[in-house]
Formats: structure tokens, sequence, C-alpha cells
């Protein structure tokens, strides 16, 4: 009994979440979980930046990553959604952190990742 419940349970390898005050929300949630037909890697992901807009609401849209059953790995950029090819949690975050990067240069967002 107690062995079947650590199966079920899901191990988180990382989960940040951090207000920008005037660009958005950043949280990255990574976890092991069983190795299935949704999550063949033993992997659940989901990367997300949502920018704030003007009016105060928030974009999540702007840029996620994630692998959502059955959909596979993928991301969306600005409402596009992309096909992704995973390679591991750590080249994951340096992708996505790379692509919010880019993406919030192109908008002229200025962000401080010392807050962090």
């Amino acid at each position: 009994m107690v062995l079947e419940t650590i199966r079920r349970c899901n191990v988180k390898i990382l989960h940040i979440k951090h207000y920008f005050e005037n660009a958005g929300i950043l949280e990255m949630k990574i976890l092991v979980v069983k190795k299935d037909d949704n999550y063949p890697e033993g992997i659940k992901y989901s990367l997300v930046f949502a920018r704030k807009m003007d009016d105060g609401s928030y974009n999540g849209e702007f840029l996620r990553y994630d692998n959502y059953n059955r959909e596979g790995h993928h991301r969306h950029v600005k409402g596009c959604k992309y096909p992704y090819k995973f390679e591991g949690p750590e080249k994951l975050v340096d992708d996505f952190l790379e692509d919010l990067k880019k993406l919030l240069q192109e908008e002229g967002i200025k962000i401080d990742w010392e807050d962090m």
C-alpha cells in the first residue's frame, strides 16, 4: 500500500514562481511522474511567462513550454503553438529562458534577473 502510494506521487524537481512588478509572472514547474503514454520520459512540465498587460491582466500565451496530456512536447509563443524537442530538464529550462530573454528584448521589456 505504501509503495503504491509513493509510485503515484509526483516528485518536484523544480517549482519557481516569481512576480516581476511591471513585466509579468514567471512560473516553472517540473515534476517526476510515472512513465505512461502521456509522459513517456516520466517528466511533466509547465514553464510559463504570463506577460502583464496594460489593463493589469496577464497573457499566459506570451511564452509557455509544456507537455500536457497526449499533446507531447511543445511551446506556445505569443499565441502560436510549435513542436519542441525535449532533451532533458536542464536543457528545457535553458531553452525556455533563452526564448524568454529574446521575446522580452523584442518587446522592449527589461527585467532585473537578480531579483529572482
